[in-house]
């Protein structure tokens, strides 16, 4: 009986050892203390990327009075990504922009891209995910 119990905890263990962890956390940071609601969008394809409803895998989160926030992504397959996100202050579910289009809203892309004149390009934001887990930081402009 000692026996069998030792094999199931080894067995269990192992199987401990082997599972793999595929939590993906995006941590955005720079937020200023602002509310809102946080859209992270993550895309694999240039043709829907910054389309917020094309978005392959999204989240919607309530931002109170936070400098930084952490999302957890469960079960994301390795492949080749790029995600943007923005800060909804107002609640209009969308990302506003001036006369001229640049943005009134705090938004950031993956790779930290942020060109002065323009957004982001899939191309410019892609990522190659092989870990089984990772943490993304994307910093708001």
């Amino acid at each position: 009986m000692k026996n069998l119990i030792l094999l199931v905890i080894g067995i269990s263990g192992s199987l401990i050892c082997f599972s793999q962890d595929k939590r993906q956390t995006v941590i955005v940071t720079n937020l200023e203390n602002i509310k809102g609601d946080l859209y992270i969008g993550w895309y694999n394809e240039s043709s829907t990327f910054r389309i917020n409803e094309k978005a392959i895998y999204r989240e919607k989160i309530k931002v109170y009075n936070q400098k930084e926030i952490s999302v957890d992504f469960i079960d994301i397959p390795n492949g080749k990504y790029a995600i943007a996100v923005f800060l909804d202050e107002n609640n209009n579910y969308k990302l506003d922009k001036n006369i001229f289009g640049i943005p009134k809203e705090k938004y950031g892309f993956s790779n930290n891209i942020l060109p002065a004149l323009r957004a982001a390009t899939f191309e410019e934001s892609v990522f190659e995910l092989k870990q089984q887990r990772s943490a993304i930081k994307i910093k708001l402009k």
